[in-house]
């Protein structure tokens, strides 16, 4: 029986196929110059950190720029990771980006949601959108784009988070925008400890956060993890990626079995797929040969991925049973 996979930290735009991309760029006359598209839209061997892996991200952002093209990626990619066999996804954009030819945020939002109804079957398989708001966004649009988040959750969108260049504010700067999540009862993500210290995790959790994204410098604090353990917070854990930005110097230096082994709930996700040259199988393969993990380690963090949905419970426990009844079993 075929592994069923969750992935909770999953950005649109760097997940677009190439065939969508070569779709997008003849509508707009994009011209690339004589490059191979992936060339344009993943990162090599080369990159050097966050900010570099960050500059895959600037064609994506010309192409979706209309409902159309929201509309088009958002149902490509669904289409695709149910053809792959995921069960459950979340899948992450930021509004306030697609606005440069006149689109408003709720028209941006209204397209992604189409494109992943549109794109979502008849199987088991469930996606859900989380909307990002900015690191380097202004904070009026930031605030904006949680409660855009309030009004449709539950009617597409699932919750928040807040991602871009990690440091270039200090966490607390966000205290406020998740306190406006927390009071309305939005569920929230944040990218924390990815290439920032263990203390934007530890500030995050006091923000109300029950997911962290990447979360790689906690391995530098031992308190910071008994955190986590204790509060039984998840890490959304991308390896690739983690490897591509610098997060982690090296495979055997990645934190990621270190925390399993330590009882905190970590998952494994794509990031990027298109970005990152990924997969969730790859991602599982990876692990497995590098890490000691075993299939029974996978389907262990395929189930943390679960319960950490942001799902209303007669949801969650539907899909759970599901995966319970319908994985494999070693």
């Amino acid at each position: 029986m075929k592994r069923l996979e969750t992935d909770l930290h999953l950005h649109l735009d760097g997940s677009l196929s190439l065939d969508v991309i070569k779709h997008l760029a003849a509508e707009t006359g994009y011209d690339f110059l004589g490059r191979e598209i992936k060339e344009s839209v993943s990162v090599g061997d080369n990159c050097e950190s966050l900010t570099d892996y960050l500059k895959c991200f600037d064609l994506p952002g010309q192409l979706l720029q209309t409902e159309e093209a929201l509309e088009l990626a958002a149902k490509d990619l669904t289409e695709r990771l149910e053809k792959a066999g995921v069960l459950y996804a979340e899948i992450r954009f930021a509004p306030q980006l697609h606005m440069q030819k006149g689109l408003t945020k709720e028209k941006a939002v209204e397209a992604v949601i189409r494109g992943v109804e549109k794109g979502s079957g008849q199987s088991p398989f469930k996606a859900g959108i989380l909307l990002c708001s900015m690191v380097n966004g202004s904070d009026r649009e930031n605030e904006e784009t949680f409660e855009i988040a309030s009004s449709y959750l539950e009617k597409g969108v699932a919750g928040v988070d807040i991602a871009g260049p990690e440091g270039l504010l200090p966490m607390n700067h966000f205290e406020s925008l998740f306190r406006i999540a927390y009071e309305k009862d939005v569920p929230f993500t944040i990218h924390a400890g990815e290439c920032g210290d263990s203390e934007n995790i530890r500030k995050a959790v006091s923000y109300g956060a029950k997911r962290i994204g990447h979360g790689c410098a906690a391995i530098h604090s031992e308190s910071c993890m008994e955190l986590l353990k204790k509060e039984k917070i998840t890490l959304e854990m991308c390896v690739i990626s983690n490897l591509q930005t610098k997060a982690v110097a090296s495979i055997k230096e990645h934190p990621l079995k270190a925390f399993y082994d330590r009882g905190i709930r970590v998952t494994y996700n794509t990031d990027n797929i298109t970005v990152s040259d990924t997969s969730l199988e790859k991602e599982a393969e990876l692990i497995k040969k590098n890490m000691g993990f075993t299939e029974a380690d996978l389907r262990q963090m395929n189930r943390y991925a679960l319960e950490a949905a942001f799902l209303n419970e007669t949801e969650k426990e539907k899909i759970i049973a599901f995966f319970d009844n319908n994985n494999y079993n070693e």
